[in-house]
């Protein structure tokens, strides 16, 4: 009896596993019988067997009207098996980052190693819906996270479907359902082109500095080097690690010292796979933009540069410094409606109670020293009748107004535009910032180094009865002088970390505010 009893529970179990391999062999019975393509991709486009490969509601009713007005036929498969085309476009897709979108989005999607119709269905399933993402984008900032799935519409999706043969050609068609603007297509390219030549590893290393720890910081610097694809192995001779260093600090907006400080550390800590996300980010914000007017200056924070265009024109560039980590340069549009020669320093309450107050109790003659006054209730008060000494910080009762010159902390010209935050473009004393790498220096507003010239250009695109040759007669006066332009224009300070460099590659910014990890996190 023992025996008879220990013998129930195998013969439970064999059953059990003999049922489920029959039912498992049930789900794709039909994709082995000997039936025509065309009756088992019908038989797969069933409500049940779409919801198994991953497919939601939208998706399998667009796929069943596409394929039914197809009588079945298939697109990317010949007799059962990838077309040339459809392999490549699985290579593809089964990377959707290589295209600014992230993986998650398509994670619902069961890729069949066996099964290549089901693989023609996600195909297709896929295509409808990254031609939506790559034209809108994929975050809602509102609910801080992904949008739900949208997919083309049925029209649209038979254009959509009409793919060229060669690779590159094929990656050109996905790559142009972005926006046409130029730095979203570089940058689509670039990350293209990244996400398929660089390991995406993802193993994060801590680089010391050199100074911290030299021997380490080489070693790790290495290990990086090698696991970002600039070092065929990890342990080379010094002036190789060094040329590999260089290369690395050139696509990534550092100094090419071959040195590993605090920025470069950084930089190599960084993993190739955050590069391709903090890249997915930047074409995810010209997604949202609308185009850009005939004219208009650029902005971009972390690349410490100003632009100016007019007729699709680049007309000047400039250097710039913005805002501290604890002053940051806000990200906003405005117009741009007058210069200022030799402008005055109306300084904000925030520098007079908390900076300059302290120098004043230091030193009673640093408002004469520095040329500037100070008002209450619109009267010129004399600082030596101000006992400094009993005024507080929360407290300070006073305006204060720097007279123009070249002494003035926005030196001899600013571009003025109504925006809540007071800033503005002007001129500097401080000229020898701009020969540094990072340049967050300012408490907000951005420092242009050559104003004059750009003030001359845009004054020659404002078609402006006030001439370059008049504004140099107007600062040889040095005396305050306002131009109001013929036509104001935008202005747009924006904070892109990512952008195209010259070479068709990619130029990773450092993330100077912190701000991109934020965005990550909702998109990833």
């Amino acid at each position: 009896m023992a025996k008879i009893t220990s013998f129930i529970p195998f013969f439970l179990c064999f059953f059990l596993v003999l049922f489920s391999c029959q039912n498992e062999q049930k789900k794709v019975e039909f994709l082995d019988q000997n039936i025509s393509v065309e009756k088992k991709l019908e038989k797969l486009l069933d409500v049940n067997n779409l919801a198994e490969i991953g497919i939601d509601k939208d998706g399998q009713q667009l796929l069943l009207d596409f394929y039914k007005a197809r009588n079945f036929k298939p697109i990317w498969c010949e007799k059962e098996k990838l077309s040339s085309t459809g392999q490549i476009l699985a290579n593809y897709l089964k990377t959707p980052i290589a295209f600014g979108l992230p993986s998650k989005r398509f994670s619902a999607l069961k890729w069949d190693s066996v099964y290549q119709l089901k693989n023609e269905i996600i195909i297709t399933a896929m295509l409808a819906r990254m031609k939506v993402d790559l034209k809108i984008g994929v975050l809602d900032t509102a609910t801080k996270s992904l949008r739900p799935i949208q997919y083309v519409n049925l029209d649209s999706l038979k254009i959509t479907l009409n793919f060229p043969s060669t690779e590159n050609e094929i990656a050109a068609k996905i790559i142009s359902w972005g926006p046409a603007d130029t730095n979203y297509q570089k940058l689509a390219y670039g990350l293209f082109y990244f996400a398929f030549s660089h390991p995406l590893e993802n193993n994060e290393l801590k680089v010391p500095t050199v100074k911290k720890d030299s021997i380490n910081s080489i070693i790790q610097a290495k290990k990086s080097l090698y696991n970002k694809g600039f070092l065929a192995i990890e342990n080379v001779n010094d002036s190789l690690f060094v040329i590999a260093l260089k290369a690395f600090q050139d696509e990534n907006g550092q100094q090419k010292d071959g040195v590993v400080g605090t920025s470069t550390a950084l930089a190599l800590e960084e993993t190739n796979l955050h590069r391709c996300r903090r890249t997915a980010l930047a074409m995810e914000k010209w997604r949202w933009k609308s185009a850009f007017p005939e004219k208009y200056i650029y902005v971009n924070i972390p690349e410490f540069k100003l632009r100016f265009y007019n007729a699709d024109t680049l007309r000047s560039e400039n250097k710039v410094i913005v805002g501290k980590p604890d002053h940051q340069t806000p990200e906003f549009t405005a117009k741009v409606r007058t210069i200022v020669a030799f402008p005055y320093w109306n300084v904000p309450y925030s520098i007079t109670s908390k900076e300059i107050l302290p120098d004043v109790k230091r030193n009673p003659n640093y408002f004469k020293r520095n040329r500037m006054k100070i008002y209450r209730r619109g009267e010129e008060i004399d600082p030596s009748t101000v006992n400094w000494k009993k005024i507080r910080e929360n407290t300070f009762p006073y305006s204060v107004k720097q007279d123009p010159g070249t002494h003035n902390s926005l030196g001899i010209i600013k571009f003025e535009f109504s925006n809540k935050y007071g800033v503005y473009v002007h001129d500097t004393p401080s000229k020898g910032l701009f020969n540094t790498t990072v340049r967050t220096y300012s408490h907000g507003c951005v420092r242009c180094e050559n104003p004059v010239d750009l003030a001359k250009m845009v004054l020659t695109q404002d078609e402006n009865t006030m001439i370059p040759d008049s504004l140099d007669s107007i600062m040889s006066r040095k005396v305050n002088f306002p131009i109001h332009l013929k036509r104001s224009f935008l202005i747009q300070f924006d904070y892109i970390t990512v952008i195209p460099n010259n070479k068709g590659g990619l130029l990773f910014l450092k993330d100077v505010y912190f701000k991109d990890e934020k965005f990550l996190k909702w998109m990833f």
